[in-house]
C-alpha cells in the first residue's frame, strides 16, 4: 500500500525545492559548471535551515502543529541553536505538551546555555505545571539579567500569587505595570489578589480599572 502524505507534508516539499533552486542559483552565479552538476541537489544542511525557517515561521504563524515536527528534525543536528529551542519549547507548551516543553527548556538552562527569553517561557512551564518555586527561581534569575521585560515581571507575580506571597506577588504586579501601565491583565490580577487577603474596597478599584480598560480599547 502507498504511502499518503499530508497536503502540509507535500507543501513544505514543493517549498523546500524553491528554496533549493534559490540555493542552486546563486551558486550559478560563482562557479557555473560546478553549480550546473548539482544545481537540484539538496544536502542534509539545506533541507535543516529550511525546516527552521519554516518552523519558526509556523510557531510564529500560530501553527503550532506544523512547526513542531520541523524543529524537531532541527534540534537533532542543531542541539544548542538558541531559537530553535525557545520556537520548539513554546509551540510544545501551546500545544499542553508541557513536560516535553520543560525537559527541552530546563536541558537548557541547566547548562547554562539559555538567553533571558528562554528562561522566560520555561517560568511560564513551570506556572502551567504548578511548579511555582521553580518558576519563581528561574524569572528572578531572568529578571536580574533584563529588569525591563514586562512578561517575567508578570509571571513572577502569578507564580508568587499561588504559593501565597501575596505581598512579593504585588510588587512584582506594579513593576510590570510601570512597564506597561494600561495593561489590562495586570489590573485583574491585582485585583483578584486584594481580594484574597480581603481588602475588597482596594480590589474594586482595581476591578474598575480593568472594565474601563476594556471599554476604552473596545471604542478605539
Amino acid at each position: 500500500m502507498k504511502n499518503i502524505r499530508s497536503s502540509s507534508s507535500v507543501l513544505n516539499e514543493v517549498q523546500l525545492v524553491s528554496y533549493a533552486a534559490l540555493g542552486a542559483l546563486r551558486r550559478i552565479a560563482i562557479t557555473a559548471m560546478d553549480a550546473f552538476n548539482a544545481v537540484f541537489v539538496i544536502n542534509d544542511e539545506m533541507r535543516i535551515t529550511f525546516y527552521r525557517d519554516r518552523g519558526i515561521y509556523y510557531t510564529k504563524s500560530g501553527q503550532y502543529w506544523q512547526a513542531v515536527p520541523l524543529l524537531q528534525q532541527v534540534i537533532q543536528k542543531r542541539p544548542s541553536d538558541e531559537a530553535v529551542i525557545f520556537y520548539l519549547g513554546y509551540s510544545y507548551l501551546k500545544m499542553e505538551r508541557i513536560m516535553e516543553g520543560i525537559e527541552l527548556l530546563a536541558r537548557s538552562v541547566n547548562d547554562k546555555t539559555a538567553s533571558v527569553r528562554i528562561r522566560s517561557v520555561l517560568g511560564m512551564a513551570y506556572i502551567q505545571s504548578k511548579e511555582y518555586k521553580k518558576a519563581v527561581e528561574v524569572l528572578e534569575d531572568a529578571i536580574r539579567q533584563e529588569p525591563s521585560s514586562f512578561n517575567m515581571h508578570y509571571r513572577l507575580g502569578l507564580a508568587r500569587d499561588h504559593l501565597g506571597e501575596y505581598d512579593a506577588a504585588l510588587a512584582s504586579f506594579q513593576a510590570a505595570l510601570r512597564i506597561r501601565p494600561n495593561e489590562t491583565k495586570v489590573y485583574q490580577a491585582i485585583g483578584f489578589l486584594l481580594n484574597q487577603q480581603g481588602k475588597h474596597e482596594e480590589a474594586v478599584v482595581f476591578f474598575k480599572k480593568t472594565a474601563n480598560s476594556t471599554e476604552s480599547m473596545q471604542e478605539s
